[in-house]
C-alpha cells in the first residue's frame, strides 16, 4: 500500500489547489454576502436582529447534514461530480438572493445555499489529503486561504456595488461569477477522479471512527473557531455600522483589513508550520503550538475590538486578531486529514465540520437575541470564552497529531 512519503503523493498539482481555493474563496463571498448587505436588507424588510440571526442561521440547518454527507460520498463517489453539483446549486441560490421579496424568500435561498456549499470542504480535504505531510500545511492553504480571501475579496467588492447599485445586484453578480467557476473545472475530470498514491486504502467504517477520541477533540475544537468567525462575519460589519458609527465605505475597509489580515494569517502560519517540519520539527508539537497560540491570543484580540476606543487601535487589533483566526482555520483542516489519512479524510472532515458548523446554527441566533437584549457588548465576552475555551481543547484532548493505526484501534 502506499504511504505519504510516496513520489506520487506529489502530482496534487498547483493548478489543482488554485481551483479548490477558488471555490472555496467563492463559497464564503457568497455565503458571507448577507453580512455585507444586511445594514440595507434590515433597514428595507425591517428585520430586527433576530430575525437577521435567523436568515443567517438557517444556511446551517441544511449545510451542517450536508456536510456529514458530502464526508461520506466524498470517499465513495467522483469528488469530481460532487463539487461541480454543489457549486451550481449554491451559485443559483446566491443569484436568486437578489429576488427575495422577504424573510420567508431569504430563509429559503440560505436553505438551498446551505446544501450546495456543504460539499466543498469535505471534497477539499479529500484532494488535500494527498499531500505529503511537510507540504500539508501549504497545500491546504487553498482551503483556509480560500476561506479567508473569500469575505476580505466579498467584503471590498460588495461594498461598492452597494454604494453604486444596492444590495440586490450584489448577490445576482456574486451568483453568475460563481457559475463561471464551473468551466475550468469541467476540464480537472481526469485529474480530480484519477488515484494518486494512498488513494487506494479502504475508508475506516463509521462505528469505528466516531470512536475516535481525536475525532470529537479536533471536533469540538472547530466548534469554538467556527462559533469565533461566524461571530465576525456575521457582525462585525453591523457592529461598525451601529455601534462605532461608520458608514458603510468604512465599515467594508474596516472589515476587509480584518479579512486581509486572516488570509496572511492562514498563508504565514502554513508555510512556517512546513518549514519547521520539513526541518526537522516534530509535527504533533509544530501543529499544536500554532494551535493553542493563535487560539490564546484571539481570546484577547476579541475582547480588545470591543474594548477599543480609537480607529487605529480598532485597526491594530482587528489586524492581530485576524492574522490568529488565519492560523487557527489553517490548522484545523490540516490535522483531520492527518489524523484520519488519506483514505478516511472526506467522512472525517465531514464529521468534524459538520460538528464544528453546528455553531453557524446556535451562534447568530444566541448573539442577536442577546443584541436585542442587551446589545453587543456582551457577545464579545462569550465569544472570547468560547476562543478560550477552544485553546484548551486542543492542548489537552487533542492526541497526538499523527496519522491513527485504524488496524490497531479496531482490535
Amino acid at each position: 500500500m502506499a504511504t505519504l512519503s510516496d513520489p506520487a503523493r506529489h502530482r496534487l498539482s498547483t493548478g489543482l489547489i488554485v481551483v479548490v481555493g477558488a471555490a472555496i474563496m467563492l463559497n464564503y463571498i457568497d455565503r458571507g454576502a448577507v453580512s455585507i448587505a444586511a445594514p440595507l436588507i434590515k433597514d428595507e424588510m425591517g428585520l430586527s436582529a433576530t430575525a437577521y440571526g435567523l436568515v443567517v442561521s438557517a444556511f446551517f440547518w441544511t449545510y451542517v447534514p450536508v456536510l456529514v454527507l458530502a464526508g461520506w460520498l466524498a470517499d465513495r463517489v467522483s469528488v469530481w461530480k460532487l463539487m461541480a453539483g454543489g457549486v451550481a446549486v449554491w451559485a443559483l441560490a446566491t443569484l436568486c438572493m437578489g429576488f427575495a421579496g422577504g424573510l420567508t424568500a431569504l430563509v429559503v435561498m440560505r436553505l438551498a445555499m446551505g446544501i450546495g456549499e456543504g460539499v466543498a470542504f469535505p471534497s477539499g480535504s479529500k484532494l488535500m489529503a494527498r499531500a505529503p505531510e511537510a507540504r500539508r500545511g501549504t497545500a491546504n492553504i487553498a482551503l483556509s486561504g480560500g476561506l479567508a480571501i473569500g469575505p476580505l475579496v466579498g467584503t471590498l467588492a460588495g461594498g461598492v456595488i452597494l454604494e453604486l447599485y444596492g444590495w440586490r445586484p450584489m448577490f445576482i453578480i456574486f451568483g453568475a461569477i460563481t457559475l463561471l467557476w464551473l468551466l475550468p473545472w469541467l476540464r480537472m475530470r481526469h485529474e480530480v477522479d484519477t488515484p494518486l498514491g494512498g488513494d487506494d486504502g479502504i475508508a475506516v467504517p463509521y462505528r469505528q471512527l466516531l470512536r475516535s477520541r481525536g475525532l470529537w477533540a479536533i471536533s469540538a475544537y472547530h466548534f469554538t473557531g467556527t462559533y469565533a468567525l461566524y461571530f465576525i462575519i456575521a457582525w462585525l460589519p453591523l457592529y461598525l455600522v451601529k455601534v462605532r458609527g461608520y458608514d458603510i465605505t468604512d465599515m467594508a475597509l474596516l472589515t476587509s483589513l480584518f479579512y486581509l489580515g486572516q488570509t496572511a494569517g492562514a498563508a504565514g502560519s502554513a508555510a512556517l508550520g512546513d518549514r519547521l517540519i520539513a526541518g526537522g520539527g516534530a509535527s504533533s508539537a509544530v501543529r499544536r503550538i500554532i494551535g493553542v497560540t493563535g487560539s490564546v491570543i484571539g481570546t484577547i484580540g476579541v475582547l480588545a475590538i470591543a474594548w477599543t476606543e480609537t480607529t487605529m487601535a480598532l485597526m491594530v487589533w482587528l489586524v492581530l486578531t485576524s492574522l490568529c483566526f488565519g492560523a487557527v482555520t489553517g490548522i484545523l483542516f490540516v490535522v483531520g486529514q492527518t489524523l484520519a489519512g488519506p483514505a478516511s479524510a472526506g467522512r472525517w472532515v465531514g464529521i468534524q465540520s459538520g460538528v464544528g458548523n453546528l455553531a453557524g446554527i446556535t451562534g447568530p441566533v444566541i448573539t442577536g437575541a442577546i443584541v436585542d437584549s442587551a446589545g453587543y457588548g456582551p457577545t464579545f465576552v462569550l465569544t472570547a470564552a468560547v476562543i478560550m475555551a477552544g485553546a484548551l481543547v486542543f492542548a489537552f484532548g487533542v492526541p497526538r497529531i499523527a496519522p491513527i493505526d485504524w488496524r490497531a484501534s479496531a482490535s
